[in-house]
């Protein structure tokens, strides 16, 4: 141990603490008297080294003409990486350090600013709480307004918000969904959950007079109406729809916002614009939970909305799913009448297609998926209301593939008679 310490110029003790090291691992043992001999370590390299395997790389889309996916093709991912890159370099807290509850500050002007610009929705920064997706902003609402137990939801509509509030043990008043959407229940529920610009699944907007009934009923009723408003920029005639929460002028209506159908489902990032009236029973909710939106994104997010790019996307995005709609539309009108029949809502990322009771939608629905199609069927989507179609969708697949992919799906469903 001398000798070697002299020879790597360093203190002898270091090379002992070496030795030792080598020692304890089984490595090398000491032998009175003679020194250090290398242990005979043969069986542990006799065994070759496992190979490791290529990571397969997850396909782009697992399903074709799967309803309410973006184009991952369509997103602006370098312009999306600089201003991730410019926040870790400048202000990396930003990446890691929650200030306030409700999320990034600069955030929230932003998205108070786009909800006026798009959406006619005027509220303060203070108004707008950050979350993980549209999901939880709908459970927090519910969580936090529902105290008598009684909620009304679109039927067919969003299963999700369905089981939760059975979950619950809450009384669900169901809201029969027909041509010109929902129509306010003459004793209205606590709390409602309505998808006015859009409805999910069948599609079509809630007409002024519709949404000017629900807000007075809930206003007589001293209760709530949360709106789930999840892709209503993708309207590819005239322009988007205002919101219901624009007509909120007596402070009953709550507006949920997603990033997932218009950004990327990956960023994982919703919101909630509150009332004023609502914002401090909803901070004192906060303390008492956990989770909540993930910070990463948000003071990119911030940036990339401020320099207009979210904005820009958004546009390039409604071209290019308006000319895969029209596609698909014109595909669609071509197959047999005895089918079944669709409306051309011209919005949204997905098409209800009503099949004629001949073809059951989940049978179709199944053998369809075996063929690497992930078309819905819409019963799934309704608690008591008779429905029977598909649910297709088309932001992932070029123009040029629809005529091909629509043609298999049809041979699937005639196949699926009887």
């Amino acid at each position: 141990s001398r000798a070697l310490a002299k020879d790597l110029g360093l203190a002898r003790s270091t090379v002992v603490t070496a030795y030792d090291q080598l020692v304890a691992e089984g490595y090398i043992e000491a032998r009175q008297g003679a020194g250090m001999f290398v242990c005979d370590v043969s069986p542990m390299l006799r065994h070759e080294a496992s190979k490791v395997a290529a990571r397969p790389v997850p396909p782009r889309t697992s399903l074709v003409l799967a309803p309410g996916l973006p184009d991952p093709d369509v997103f602006p991912l370098r312009s999306w990486a600089r201003a991730l890159a410019r926040v870790a370099r400048n202000t990396p807290e930003a990446l890691v350090e929650q200030g306030d509850r409700f999320g990034n500050w600069a955030l929230r002007q932003q998205i108070a600013r786009y909800a006026e610009t798009w959406r006619g929705v005027r509220a303060s920064a203070d108004q707008v709480l950050m979350t993980s997706g549209a999901t939880e902003a709908l459970e927090l609402a519910l969580d936090l307004l529902v105290q008598e137990g009684s909620v009304a939801l679109e039927d067919p509509g969003y299963q999700p918000a369905w089981r939760y509030c059975q979950r619950r043990g809450w009384d669900c008043l169901e809201l029969p969904v027909e041509r010109k959407g929902v129509s306010a229940p003459k004793h209205m529920a606590e709390v409602t959950i309505l998808t006015p610009s859009h409805q999910f699944p069948l599609g079509g907007a809630l007409p002024l007079a519709s949404r000017q009934k629900f807000l007075a009923a809930a206003i007589a009723r001293n209760g709530w109406i949360i709106e789930d408003d999840f892709d209503s920029e993708f309207r590819y005639s005239g322009q988007p729809i205002p919101a219901m929460a624009a007509l909120n002028h007596q402070g009953r209506c709550i507006y949920v916002g997603t990033f997932s159908k218009t950004f990327s489902h990956a960023v994982r990032l919703g919101y909630l614009i509150l009332p004023e009236g609502l914002v401090d029973r909803f901070r004192d909710g906060l303390a008492h939970r956990g989770g909540g939106a993930a910070l990463t994104a948000q003071q990119a997010l911030a940036d990339f909305m401020e320099e207009g790019l979210y904005d820009m996307h958004i546009r390039r995005a409604r071209r290019t799913y308006a000319e895969r709609y029209a596609a698909i539309t014109d595909c669609l009108a071509r197959w047999p009448d005895h089918l079944g029949y669709f409306e051309r809502h011209a919005a949204g990322m997905k098409i209800a297609f009503h099949l004629s009771p001949e073809f059951k939608d989940r049978k179709v629905a199944e053998a369809a998926r075996q063929q690497g199609f992930g078309v819905r069927p819409l019963s799934d989507y309704s608690t008591s209301q008779p429905t029977n179609g598909l649910l297709i969708g088309f932001c992932q697949s070029p123009p040029d593939m629809l005529p091909s992919q629509t043609a298999q799906l049809r041979e699937i469903i005639l196949s699926r008679a009887g």
